[in-house]
């Protein structure tokens, strides 16, 4: 393939080609999901109204308030999510 001796500058310029293709590439793809994601978006419209979030009063668990946080705190992590984006309507025993 190479019919002479690499330089260090001739191997610089291959490797920075080299990154410029595989970054350009994934600029590329980056553009191209979110232009595919925007029409997806105009194609299919949810038309359900969003209701806005009542702050409901919480009512007062029926466990002391370290379990609660401790409970919660599980949910929360396994779920992934905010304790803000968990709402709580009852605990029970099992």
């Amino acid at each position: 393939m190479w019919t002479g001796e690499v330089t260090m500058a001739g191997a610089v310029l291959i490797s920075a080609l080299g990154l410029l293709v595989v970054f350009s590439a994934l600029a590329s793809l980056a553009v191209a999901i979110i232009i595919i994601s925007k029409i997806l978006g105009i194609i299919i419209k949810t038309d359900a109204p969003k209701q806005p979030a009542v702050a409901a009063a919480v009512p007062a668990p029926a466990i002391d308030e370290e379990s609660y946080a401790v409970l919660l705190a599980a949910v929360s992590e396994e779920a992934r999510l905010s304790g803000e984006e968990i709402r709580v309507t009852s605990i029970k025993e099992l």
